[in-house]
């Protein structure tokens, strides 16, 4: 969880992971781009009879995981989207908001590499778990400012956010664009310091339809076994309506993907 998280937002991850902690199979359990340890400490007391590994390459994030002082978690520090296990090891594999950081930083092709890992490592019939951003399906909807503070920060997003150009139309008092670009700016409104508002211009949040997390599933050899939609809070929402007016809140969405390696006895 990123420092910037306020309460709302933290009780809804926590929600959010009553919905994974089902699907994880016990056994051996490895967490990709685990950070301080969030989602490590839901695991660890739903599955305490398990060997739970958090994997990520900041040596600060995994420090954070060394000082809950988990008994069944290991902290390990390396590069996610390259090999760095021994095949067929494990009995699940989790991504929790990591996939969009690959995919800002490193791009689609290193997305596909990190599902291809995580395959390699899993046992036959293991299951890989995914929660992330959610694009929505390409359309035009209007987004009103209420204040002038409000359509500065706009139009200062339109100019500094380096995934992609964001294309819009001004009418009135708001402006008219697509409906990723206007969630991905929904989602990085509220940045509470200078130093994380620089940090998401460098990311994109919605990176990734429905449709092309199932392609990409499929090209590396899982069966999608469950989808489930994680909607945002009506806290959350009311906080940002206080800036602006929209009509889309249902298309404001994460996605959990629950994945099942293909059992074709090839970890023998």
């Amino acid at each position: 969880m990123k420092n910037g998280e306020d309460n709302a937002q933290i009780e809804e991850r926590r929600t959010w992971l009553r919905y994974l902690s089902k699907y994880v199979q016990a056994g051996k359990i490895v967490e990709f781009g685990c950070g301080s340890g969030f989602v490590l400490e839901v695991l660890s007391n739903d599955y305490p009879n398990s060997i739970i590994l958090g994997v990520d390459k900041s040596m600060e994030e995994l420090e954070g995981v060394t000082g809950k002082g988990f008994k069944n978690v290991i902290p390990v520090q390396a590069d996610i989207t390259r090999s760095i296990f021994r095949n067929c090891i494990f009995d699940t594999a989790i991504f929790v908001v990591t996939l969009h950081e690959i995919f800002s930083y490193m791009g689609r092709e290193k997305v596909g590499a990190a599902l291809t890992m995580a395959h390699s490592i899993l046992k036959d019939a293991g299951v890989l778990i995914i929660q992330d951003f959610l694009k929505p399906p390409s359309r035009s909807v209007s987004l009103g400012f209420k204040n002038e503070g409000t359509q500065k920060r706009f139009l200062r997003f339109v100019d500094e956010f380096q995934p992609r150009k964001i294309a819009f139309e001004k009418i009135g008092s708001g402006v008219i664009l697509d409906i990723a670009d206007a969630v991905e700016f929904i989602s990085k409104y509220r940045s509470p310091s200078e130093e994380d508002w620089t940090e998401e211009m460098y990311e994109t949040h919605f990176f990734f339809t429905e449709e092309e997390y199932k392609e990409i599933a499929q090209k590396t050899q899982f069966t999608i076994k469950d989808v489930v939609y994680l909607a945002r809070s009506d806290k959350r929402w009311a906080e940002v309506r206080k800036d602006m007016e929209f009509k889309f809140e249902p298309e404001y969405r994460w996605i959990q993907l629950v994945l099942q390696k293909r059992s074709k006895k090839t970890c023998l």
